[in-house]
């Protein structure tokens, strides 16, 4: 193990490339935020939820009455490792020494830059998207499953749930994709009262766009709309008007429509890849606050490690770590991204999901 041959990679290089376009937008950050933790231990706690208990009204010579603590569960586990390595071969080393001489003295190193620095374009971004996946399908599902389909390391094929009360599972009344008798604002806000009526204060209402497609064409949708704005004439629904609608409405204050429409490929051990959306299709959720979780990481011992950094270049940016090395023989520059994190939700009592399908839930 050598440092990288590249001679463009250093740590300011490797920041710069985070930074560029390079990296693909994804949607987990919008709901997640990151936390460090100085073990490889991830914990949630749950509290009692519903409105607030009220004090008494009492004489000035009394003592104030007692209330009993709230009751705090506490769910944890250990944080795994995603990891994801490429190497840079004997021919792709030919063409970047054929691109250095060709590009000396030249002000534009944009072809050289791409092909030095396009491992770790792939490696930073492969890890961030097993964390959009991750987290889309915590939010659609109440948690995952990882099997051969979907992941070639830990398979654990039982469904692994975020603790989402068996409750907070909704069902619409009618399938949305069913026009004439779907009313897919009846179902939204008979999920925020039932969620009321429990002290949680829904907000969000997150959604894929082909969901809300089939939403802004419902019958009951286009009437309640168009009798909300007194137009007769054709009206054309969006999300801007949907989320007027519910603002105006009193038991849907303050709700907003979010959509996502998340994209990952998931590559077997054949090496064989399929474009897949993490979000569960006919699933929407209902948040409290935008960002419900968080990506709990824990240290990595390469990044402490001194011998390590004499021996690779590194970097790390929010909760991934980033490393470029080579062999001399046989010849091979090699980078890898790993994150020693798991996503998780902050408060599983406070988020609701409802299947749109009409279907009972299974999980």
């Amino acid at each position: 193990m050598e440092r990288s041959l590249i001679k463009q990679v250093n740590r300011k290089n490797m920041g710069a490339r985070l930074n560029s376009r390079k990296v693909k937008p994804v949607f987990f950050p919008n709901f997640f935020g990151v936390k460090q933790k100085n073990s490889l231990k991830w914990e949630t706690l749950t509290g009692e939820k519903g409105a607030p208990v009220i004090a008494d009204v009492i004489s000035f010579d009394s003592s104030a009455p007692q209330k009993k603590r709230e009751v705090i569960g506490k769910m944890s586990g250990d944080i795994p490792k995603t990891a994801v390595k490429r190497g840079m071969n004997e021919s792709d080393w030919n063409e970047y020494q054929q691109l250095s001489r060709d590009c000396e003295g030249d002000s534009d190193l944009k072809s050289i830059l791409d092909l030095a620095f396009k491992d770790q374009d792939f490696v930073y971004n492969a890890v961030r998207g097993r964390f959009e996946w991750w987290c889309m399908q915590l939010m659609s599902k109440g948690g995952f499953i990882l099997n051969s389909s979907n992941n070639n390391g830990i398979v654990t094929e039982e469904f692994v749930g975020c603790g989402m009360p068996n409750e907070n599972k909704k069902v619409a009344a009618v399938d949305w994709s069913k026009s004439t008798t779907a009313d897919g604002l009846q179902d939204i806000e008979d999920t925020v009262v039932a969620a009321s009526a429990e002290g949680v204060t829904i907000k969000y209402v997150v959604m894929r766009k082909d969901r809300f497609a089939l939403l802004k064409k419902q019958k009951a949708v286009i009437e309640k709309v168009r009798g909300w704005i007194n137009q007769k004439e054709k009206l054309t629904i969006s999300k801007k008007v949907i989320n007027e609608y519910l603002a105006a409405q009193e038991n849907t204050e303050g709700v907003q429509i979010v959509l996502v429409s998340p994209s990952v490929r998931i590559e077997n051990a054949a090496h064989q890849r399929t474009t897949v959306n993490p979000w569960e299709a006919a699933n929407i959720c209902f948040l409290e606050d935008l960002q419900c979780g968080d990506v709990q990481h824990g240290p990595i011992a390469a990044e402490h490690s001194v011998e390590y950094k004499k021996k690779a270049s590194t970097l790390k940016k929010d909760f991934v770590f980033i490393s470029k090395w080579s062999e001399l023989e046989p010849f091979k520059e090699w980078t890898k991204a790993e994150a020693n994190a798991i996503p998780v939700i902050n408060d599983p009592d406070a988020m609701y999901i409802m299947k749109t399908d009409g279907q009972a839930w299974t999980e």
